[in-house]
């Protein structure tokens, strides 16, 4: 599965944005071999990290243009994420590698309606399987729907911060047009402010 982050950005503590305080200690985070000094936000409650909001309210959230989309148009994502977005898929147009994102912001009821579709069977695991057939005892369930998605209250996609782009399989990048896709972003995704999640990465992320 393919996920794009926007983790971090060259933001330093004299740039700081308003809702940070200007006596927050600053975080390290490594972003391209690069250690780059983030100001960590403690404006941030509860319910913001948990996704108990409506994005289609909330000041620092903005819809996504459905060009930008696979059409659908009631897509959100963090004001700072989309503008960064838009600016990695338009260099992308002009090496001609089409970035199209098909999931962004999901709330707690979104998170939940997706975990209890797989839960009760409705939406299948991995497009393959009915997890209550498959794994008839609870935890084992919950493991097998973990693999793929989160427990509501737990998505990095609450945040606004993280899309999934073009396809929502492994194997669509690792050939033809996916594998052009995949190449590109591995290499420049990260000059916008991105990174993949998840995906083993050697034995220092397996």
């Amino acid at each position: 599965l393919l996920f794009f982050c926007f983790a971090c950005g060259n933001t330093t503590p004299q740039e700081q944005p308003a809702t940070t305080s200007a006596t927050t200690p600053p975080e390290v985070v490594k972003v391209a071999e690069k250690a780059v000094t983030m100001p960590i936000d403690t404006s941030l409650d509860i319910d913001y990290l948990r996704g108990r909001f409506d994005p289609a309210t909330h000041p620092d959230f903005t819809k996504v243009a459905p060009a930008l989309t696979d059409g659908d148009g009631t897509y959100y994502l963090s004001k700072d994420t989309y503008a960064a977005f838009q600016a990695m898929h338009a260099a992308a147009a002009k090496e001609g590698v089409k970035l199209e994102i098909i999931s962004a912001t999901r709330n707690f009821d979104r998170q939940k309606s997706i975990w209890e579709a797989k839960w009760n069977g409705s939406r299948l695991l991995e497009g393959r399987e009915k997890a209550p057939e498959v794994y008839p005892v609870p935890k084992d369930r919950a493991l097998a729907i973990l693999r793929w998605s989160s427990m509501p209250g737990t998505s990095r996609h609450h945040w606004g911060t993280d899309m999934d782009i073009n396809q929502l399989t492994n194997s669509y990048f690792e050939k033809g047009e996916g594998l052009k896709v995949y190449e590109w972003l591995t290499a420049h995704a990260h000059e916008f402010g991105f990174c993949q999640p998840y995906s083993p990465k050697g034995a220092e992320r397996p």
